[in-house]
């Protein structure tokens, strides 16, 4: 995927389920491109980066394929937000954005506990600030950056949902898990650690049905490939440069079957590390 070449999306006259069923439908196609190219894969974290946070990164995917311009000043609201909260009047003849947001329910687990679970998606309209006229804007609607090229190694370790050990002794692994804990083999380049970390906390979140108890629909290979993928957009995210995984999945770029309806998994367990990483900086 090439830059000049996003994809367009045609929503024209689609509504509710349809609509919904047509963005997810092309959602998947953009993020498995660009799962498979380093370069854009890059260039896109970085945009989303800088100031995108309020959205997902699958959203700003589905604004960034509608109206290019906006990721380069993200400011994005819905029309009653621009007219109540700032002022500001979508002009007539505008085209909105469409974006999907989740559909919740609070559920009432077994044991009491309640849990706000997915149940699906709809459809939402958000317009750019180049889309409007009105009050001057003096707040800025995109979320500041959340995270500085200074993450290091001990900050990912407390953000980590899994326990963390550093072991010597791993062999020619750079680490491993199994679902329950993630081991880390000790190195003086701590950016590595980082990225190891990044890779292990994809597999755990991606790869393993409950602890332990890993996934058997694909191969290791597959994987791998997933893993390395979100580490590559996390280390893009916290400022490290990873010309390691950069080569990885440009070797893989060639086959589209292996990538094929894997882009968004990988692209939102990426954003739920770095979220959560975030929290502790």
């Amino acid at each position: 995927m090439k830059e000049g070449e996003i994809m367009k999306l045609e929503t024209k006259g689609l509504k509710g389920k349809e609509l919904a069923k047509y963005l997810t439908e092309k959602l998947d196609v953009i993020a498995d491109n660009l799962s498979k190219d380093p370069v854009e894969l890059q260039k896109f974290v970085k945009k989303w980066n800088s100031g995108f946070h309020t959205y997902s990164l699958n959203n700003t995917l589905l604004i960034w394929l509608q109206k290019p311009e906006a990721i380069e000043n993200p400011l994005i609201a819905g029309y009653k937000t621009w007219k109540n909260q700032y002022g500001r009047q979508v002009c007539k003849g505008e085209r909105a954005i469409r974006i999907l947001a989740p559909r919740t329910k609070v559920m009432e687990e077994e044991d009491g506990e309640k849990t706000l679970r997915v149940l699906g998606y709809f459809p939402v309209s958000v317009f750019h600030v180049s889309q409007t006229t009105g009050d001057p804007i003096d707040y800025d609607l995109g979320c500041p950056d959340l995270i500085s090229g200074d993450a290091d190694f001990e900050t990912m370790v407390r953000a980590c949902p899994f326990p963390v050990h550093i072991k010597d002794g791993l062999g020619f692994s750079n680490g491993n898990t199994d679902g329950k804990t993630i081991n880390i083999a000790k190195k003086s380049n701590e950016a590595s650690m980082c990225a190891t970390l990044a890779h292990e906390w994809s597999h755990a979140l991606m790869h393993f049905k409950e602890p332990g108890v890993l996934f058997e629909t694909d191969g290791a290979s597959v994987k791998e490939l997933e893993a390395e993928t979100s580490s590559f957009v996390v280390c893009s995210a916290l400022g490290i440069k990873n010309e390691k995984s950069r080569l990885y999945i440009s070797n893989w770029g060639g086959n589209a079957a292996e990538i094929r309806h894997r882009g968004k998994t990988i692209l939102s367990t990426a954003e739920s590390i770095i979220r959560k990483i975030s929290i502790y900086i």
